[in-house]
């Protein structure tokens, strides 16, 4: 690993660590520390495993949004136990910065350190006990992007859910994985303001960090073809995945049902059908939850000094009090919450 990597489990200061201006946690607090992190990922169980040893307990998490994906610095100081369960609406990339922790992902258990990353399952219940000093770079990782990506490899549908979790590091696709998690860690902390580097940009680096990891997938037991009674994916025809595609491309854009079926090259019935069946959702439903998730983004990547009503309108949002309201029911709180959170 590089020099940072310490040789001590002393925490570093926070202007030391990565992804530093994007600061959202950074607490002593272990109650605070669990529910605020767990509104960024999903609610979790969070206690000392030494609980002598809450002097050194400091929860640290900084979040940056980065072409969909969500780049993650976190660390806690003390040693601790986490039970996310299964985090069901998206994959999860730990790499260890310092330190180790142990990781069981369903039947598997991997030893975590330098040398040795986990990509966690959404369908498969987790534990973590990460040792004092543990410092990981997280990458998230939207369920349905990546199985999409999978579909694509496969032209099948997939089984992409139990796989060994454990990425050795050492290895070339490995490496690659570590390559590019870093590259994307890079450009977000190197941003002369967020939103500098063009979307389509980023939205291409991410994909292709995400090809690297479905390629770790299949090739660790996740290509299976689903059995019968397999747990439902993601699965669309190319009709509706040419629509959401363009959706996530435009969403500054108004985005009409006519408009969307000529890209998508099909009938504006077929798509509606298409969004009903494979995504049990409306066009305009899906419309929103992009839209929502892409301001969220924003929002937890921005300077202190934006505006949450100015962001939403740079992802078509252009009703704010309905897309507050909407905001608020998806995430569970205000976007000027988590703006403030952003600025703690």
């Amino acid at each position: 690993m590089d020099d940072e990597t310490p040789s001590d489990p002393r925490p570093r200061s926070g202007a030391a660590l990565p992804l530093a201006r994007y600061a959202v946690v950074a607490t002593r607090d272990l109650d605070l520390a669990r529910e605020q992190i767990g509104r960024i990922f999903c609610p979790h169980g969070l206690v000392l495993a030494d609980p002598a040893a809450a002097g050194r307990f400091e929860a640290r998490h900084h979040s940056a949004g980065f072409g969909g994906l969500t780049i993650n610095f976190v660390s806690y100081g003390a040693r601790v136990e986490i039970d996310p369960g299964c985090l069901d609406r998206f994959f999860l990339l730990q790499i260890p910065l310092a330190g180790s922790a142990l990781v069981r992902s369903g039947s598997h258990e991997t030893f975590a350190d330098g040398g040795r990353a986990t990509l966690l399952s959404p369908a498969l219940p987790t534990r973590m006990v990460w040792e004092a000093g543990c410092e990981k770079l997280i990458v998230l990782v939207p369920r349905g992007l990546l199985e999409e990506h999978v579909i694509r490899v496969l032209d099948r549908v997939p089984r992409p859910f139990d796989f060994d979790p454990a990425i050795d590091l050492r290895l070339p696709r490995g490496g690659a994985i570590l390559s590019q998690a870093r590259l994307l860690q890079h450009l977000a902390e190197n941003r002369e303001r967020p939103g500098t580097v063009p979307d389509a940009v980023e939205r291409e680096l991410a994909s292709a960090f995400v090809t690297l990891l479905v390629g770790h997938m299949l090739e660790r037991g996740g290509g299976g073809a689903a059995p019968a009674h397999a747990q439902r994916v993601s699965v669309a025809p190319a009709h509706v995945r040419r629509a959401e595609e363009y959706i996530r491309a435009h969403l500054d854009s108004a985005l009409s049902l006519p408009h969307l079926a000529e890209r998508a090259g099909s009938s504006m019935r077929s798509l509606q059908d298409g969004f009903r069946r494979f995504r049990d959702s409306t066009i305009s439903d899906f419309i929103l939850a992009q839209r929502l998730d892409r301001w969220r983004a924003l929002i937890l990547a921005a300077d202190p000094e934006a505006k949450v009503g100015d962001l939403a309108l740079g992802v078509g949002l252009n009703h704010l009090g309905r897309a507050a309201a909407a905001y608020r029911d998806r995430f569970g709180e205000a976007p000027s919450q988590t703006l403030r959170q952003r600025r703690r």
